[in-house]
């Protein structure tokens, strides 16, 4: 059974203040984020907390950030669509629903994030017709070996050793470029173009997530 963590500013009933949670069982215990210590996320060994982060995107980024280190629990922000642009993606959160979202998918991403796939040997990482070996720096799919720069193959590795998980573009930038790198987010978009290209009929596995980043859908 998944266990679940309601994290919000107050301690609303969970199931009131977001509709596609009712008739949930059973239902996220609510925690304010004053009261969100590792010691009282721990005593509830959640699978998932839930982030209600609608309209005060900082404090629930600051929220993930403070807990992340200290649990396994997967964190799922739960959005107004303006604050896809505001939020902090380097937080933590792991993925994200917007106000308006069905039961049925906010239950598919619970399990999701309930259950993440298997993770690979850092030198082999495998995503269905995707592999990618890191010491050898090579990427076949299907068997057939792709021709990459250094810099799509980084950040084909990076999105694959987080499966399904949102890569901000900013977080790309900051993780595959590095901190010295001074071009902009644009440069990000190019290269998952080129990526794309390369990758052929598996290019629809690097999902854009609109005025966000990226992540790869295996």
């Amino acid at each position: 059974m998944v266990r679940l963590v309601w994290l919000a500013a107050n301690r609303d009933d969970p199931e009131e203040s977001f509709t596609p949670l009712a008739g949930i069982r059973p239902a996220p215990e609510p925690m304010a984020f004053s009261a969100a210590s590792p010691e009282a996320i721990a005593r509830r060994l959640p699978n998932v907390i839930l982030v209600d982060a609608r309209g005060q995107p900082e404090d629930a980024a600051a929220a993930i950030q403070k807990l992340r280190n200290d649990t396994e629990a997967a964190f799922l922000a739960v959005l107004l669509p303006g604050d896809l642009v505001t939020f902090d993606w380097a937080s933590g959160a792991a993925d994200f629903v917007v106000e308006g979202c069905s039961t049925e998918e906010l239950m598919a991403r619970i399990n999701q994030l309930a259950s993440p796939t298997e993770t690979d040997p850092a030198d082999l990482i495998r995503r269905g017709p995707i592999s990618i070996d890191r010491e050898r720096f090579e990427v076949r799919v299907r068997g057939d070996r792709l021709d990459l720069t250094f810099k799509e193959f980084e950040l084909l590795a990076y999105l694959a050793a987080r499966p399904r998980r949102v890569c901000s573009r900013s977080a790309l930038l900051r993780e595959v470029w590095g901190y010295d790198f001074f071009g902009g987010t644009r440069t990000v978009d190019v290269h998952i173009r080129r990526l794309r290209a390369k990758l052929g009929p598996e290019a629809h596995v690097i999902e854009t997530v609109r005025n966000v980043g990226y992540r790869l859908s295996l």
